[in-house]
């Protein structure tokens, strides 16, 4: 983010800007003998005949309980829907390593987190947009980069060839310059949104519309980055101490922090990006000074800070990592 795009903003938020039973049964068979057959009489000269009593049927058990066995009522399962695939294309437009931007020439470079190098691929070709200069972005699987401007208007640019066209997104009444970042619905789904974010607003951005959904309150001004496992994180320079916090999705809540306690301090920063790669998180801020430049910090998963690179010779404003990045 570029601090000079707020610099209507109070101080404290001026350099941000840049979810058994068992029944037993009596055994049928078991039935006392029979006496009531009437005896032959003296002089009758025939001996009385016999009938022979039928025993009343009785049902034999169906089970080892004595009772008839009950059919058992099938239940359908339901299924679950196999995950929709991916377009053909999908992951084949867009680097897996970190795409940053440059305030000063609008150019577009691509670091790599094991080198720790930066690869040139040019400047920015965008029509309108009359001296504003980079402050955010955001970077697509589908090899689209959606970039901010210092004037808040929102560009589409193709990573192929940095073709920049303008959109007709507008902000909504009430929300400011924001930072942004995608990441996917859940682990498991290539299925992404854009999620934006200002001094105290998180929201979703949809890509085809245009349109923003409010999802819920921010502590304060922060930049986005997500990931491939559904995780979607905020850097928050300006709480005491600076943190990264992982969002629910959902209602914008954090569901997990970690405290930034030998960050610099807000009022020395001049401009700041943020992004997440192989499990780890990639700090590229400037501090106030003359011929300063950006330093890039390495944040593991324990909360350990190292700077790795010291005034790298541009100042990076903002920084984008595709879902299709690694995790780990």
């Amino acid at each position: 983010m570029d601090r000079r795009a707020f610099a209507c903003l109070p101080l404290a938020l001026l350099f941000a800007c840049s979810s058994d039973f068992t029944v037993k049964g009596v055994d049928p068979t078991n039935r006392a003998e029979d006496t009531g057959t009437p005896a032959a009489e003296e002089g009758d000269t025939g001996a009385a005949e016999e009938v022979e009593e039928e025993d009343p049927p009785v049902d034999e058990p169906e089970d080892e309980t004595g009772l008839p066995e009950e059919e058992e009522e099938e239940v359908p399962v339901e299924e679950t829907p196999d995950e929709e695939p991916p377009p053909e294309d999908d992951c084949t437009e867009t680097d897996d390593r970190i795409y940053v931007i440059e305030r000063e020439g609008d150019e577009i470079l691509i670091f790599d987190p094991e080198t720790l190098g930066f690869e040139s691929l040019g400047r920015l070709r965008c029509d309108g947009a009359r001296g504003a200069t980079p402050a955010s972005m955001a970077v697509g699987r589908d090899g689209i980069a959606w970039v901010r401007m210092s004037d808040d208007k929102l560009y589409e640019v193709s990573l192929d060839d940095l073709a920049c066209t303008p959109t007709d997104f507008r902000l909504p009444s009430g929300f400011g310059s924001f930072g942004m970042g995608f990441a996917t619905e859940h682990d498991g789904t290539w299925r992404d949104h854009l999620f934006i974010a200002d001094a105290d607003t998180l929201g979703m951005l949809d890509v085809g519309a245009l349109s923003v959904e409010t999802v819920g309150r921010m502590a304060s001004q922060s930049e986005l980055t997500g990931n491939a496992a559904g995780e979607l994180w905020a850097f928050l320079p300006l709480e005491s101490p600076a943190e990264l916090a992982q969002l629910d999705q959902d209602d914008g809540s954090r569901r997990a922090r970690i405290p930034l306690p030998m960050f610099p301090s807000p009022a020395d920063i001049d401009t700041f990006a943020f992004a997440t790669w192989g499990g780890e998180f990639w700090l590229f801020v400037r501090t106030y000074g003359m011929g300063s430049s950006t330093d890039v910090y390495r944040v593991d998963a324990d909360g350990a800070m190292t700077r790795v690179l010291v005034d790298v010779g541009f100042d990076v404003v903002g920084a984008g990592v595709s879902t299709c990045a690694p995790t780990e």
